[in-house]
């Protein structure tokens, strides 16, 4: 069965992701742009997963006619690339399960302008997927007839990101950083822009591995614990680890402390003093940053196919999620080397630590603020455990609620001073995730240990 979830159409490697579905969405693709009669130009990359190219290939002939034109990008690229190819491109494709585990690739469309394709987009796919039969011409065919052009170049790329900070300032601090690819396609874009930045760097898990190391190609702190030490044993100034495709990134600071894009996003927001679109599930941080500058706020469901397209259409900069950054002088897509670039950047220019910045900024802000995020497994019927966690039952709490916001896939549950926790379940996986931001991270834990006994939760993700 196709499904498209938050982020494209995911799932296991020959099992339901296989040529036979990937074609299908291809020619579904080719029905609907062909409609509007006129040259459709794509840009297809893909990651470090195992058969990458050939899935970029088979969608390639099941896309490709007289009226659509690929470029097809040769070597391994991070998601932010293909986004920021496409605001010059009529469309994007990804081939990527992104922080998913290697047993899963998937295929992401990214709209002109460099969003997230929105649940219209993908809902006339899907539509399309079983009215027609379809057909593919060989690759090799559609290479002699013209239609597919080859691109190896990120030159573009790390020269935009590049133009977006103070290089004079950035090799002039000097600093020390640990950079963590696991073992993901953002790997030789980093090298290239911190080359061209003049950034010291040493880099860790930076080769090949479809299988990414036996562990999930996603900065969650749980992967990170060797990390962790090396940053604070070697004295790094930092650190930070991406994911398997370049768009999540944590940053781990001297004293060996995680910060993901909930703290970031206050440091890149306070920088900029922009305006900001926040997930209903990130820190309220950067959002009180902006309350105090009466700077533009915004805030939409989890996924970028929300944050990006609220952020084309308002007077904002910054996108946040708890695991992304979207730039708009970028793209309207989460992109963790912007925004490690943008950190070094603040970092050279204020002369503190990253820990320090976050702490100064919560103090002026008013609001000690600890976020804690964990993903369960659920074994058993999913479809009552979805009816429990969106009907209006919820367990009670020392701290009083203020209001409820509900969404398809969940809920959030806002308590006096601007603090909450919610529940929400996985459009990709069988899996259901609790956030909280609290005070302390005392407070977080007691609101988690609360959610999960209710909900019955206690497998937790790896």
């Amino acid at each position: 069965m196709i499904k498209f979830g938050t982020s494209g159409f995911r799932g296991i490697i020959d099992e339901n992701f296989n040529v036979d579905n990937v074609q299908k969405i291809a020619f579904a693709f080719r029905e609907l742009v062909c409609k509007k009669n006129r040259q459709v130009k794509i840009i297809i990359g893909h990651d470090n997963r195992r058969k990458g190219s050939d899935f970029a290939k088979c969608f390639c002939e099941a896309a490709c006619c007289d009226q659509i034109r690929v470029t097809f990008m040769t070597v391994s690229v991070p998601t932010p690339f293909i986004a920021f190819k496409a605001k010059t491109f009529d469309y994007g494709v990804m081939i990527t399960a992104s922080h998913n585990p290697a047993q899963y690739n998937g295929l992401a469309f990214l709209l002109h302008g460099g969003r997230d394709a929105d649940d219209g987009f993908s809902d006339e796919i899907v539509k399309l997927l079983d009215k027609t039969s379809f057909s593919a011409t060989p690759f090799d065919e559609l290479v002699k007839k013209g239609l597919i052009d080859f691109e190896s170049s990120i030159d573009d790329y790390v020269d935009k990101v590049a133009s977006m900070v103070d290089v004079k300032k950035i090799k002039k601090a000097n600093l020390k950083i640990l950079f963590n690819s696991m073992y993901g396609s953002g790997t030789d874009t980093v090298k290239k822009l911190f080359a061209k930045i003049g950034v010291k760097y040493n880099a860790i898990n930076d080769t090949v591995d479809p299988d990414f190391g036996g562990r999930m190609p996603a900065p969650y702190a749980h992967n990170l614990v060797d990390m962790v030490a090396m940053v604070r044993d070697k004295k790094y100034d930092f650190g930070f680890a991406l994911d398997g495709d370049g768009d999540r990134i944590v940053i781990i600071d001297g004293e060996g402390t995680i910060f993901d894009c909930n703290y970031l996003a206050a440091i890149l927001v306070d920088q900029k003093r922009c305006g900001l679109v926040k997930a209903y599930l990130a820190s309220n941080l950067a959002a009180r940053v902006c309350k105090k500058y009466n700077l533009p706020l915004f805030e939409t469901r989890v996924g970028f196919k929300f944050l990006g397209q609220l952020m084309e259409q308002t007077n904002t900069e910054i996108a946040a999620e708890q695991q992304g950054i979207g730039i708009k002088d970028l793209s309207l897509k989460k992109d963790a080397v912007g925004i490690v670039a943008l950190v070094i950047d603040a970092v050279a220019k204020t002369d503190k630590t990253i820990g320090e910045m976050i702490s100064e900024i919560a103090t002026r802000v008013g609001f000690p603020s600890t976020c804690v995020e964990y993903a369960y497994y659920y074994r058993g019927d999913m479809a009552a455990l979805m009816k429990k966690i969106l009907s209006k039952g919820v367990p009670s709490f020392p701290q009083k609620i203020v209001a409820r916001d509900d969404f398809p896939d969940g809920f959030r549950l806002r308590f006096e001073g601007d603090y909450w926790c919610a529940a929400r379940a996985s459009g990709t996986e069988d899996v259901i995730r609790l956030y909280t931001e609290m005070p302390t991270e005392k407070d977080c834990l007691e609101v988690i240990a609360t959610l999960e006994k209710y909900y019955g939760l206690s497998e937790k993700q790896k």
